[in-house]
């Protein structure tokens, strides 16, 4: 693992309890599919993603606006919504954040 991305204190015991559950992931797209569209509503946002991390993939189980099934967790915006758990991570603009900036997400315009 790249030890230069944000990992949360809890990384082991996260990965364990999410492990436990032996999840196929590309299957949970149809029972979730409705989640993300209800969240870019509340948030008033043009893309919604409700996503799954493990040690090396962010895992997309519903998304709007985007469309993507999985990212190697070091290009994700959400290895960075883990490590900030006590209050909510938020960028107001992508296009300006150097963490963000260059990737495909944003460049692209989607």
């Amino acid at each position: 693992m790249n030890l230069n991305l944000p990992i949360p204190e809890n990384e082991y015991e996260r990965v364990l309890k999410l492990s436990d559950f032996d999840l196929d992931y590309v299957n949970f797209q149809d029972k979730f599919k409705d989640l993300a569209v209800l969240a870019a509503s509340i948030a008033g946002t043009p893309i919604s993603l409700v996503n799954l991390i493990d040690s090396y993939t962010q895992w997309t189980l519903s998304n709007y606006g985007l469309d993507i099934k999985q990212l190697p967790r070091q290009e994700s915006l959400g290895q960075y919504t883990i490590k900030y758990d006590e209050k909510p991570f938020k960028v107001e603009d992508l296009s300006k954040d150097d963490r963000f900036k260059d990737r495909f997400y944003v460049k692209n315009n989607p």
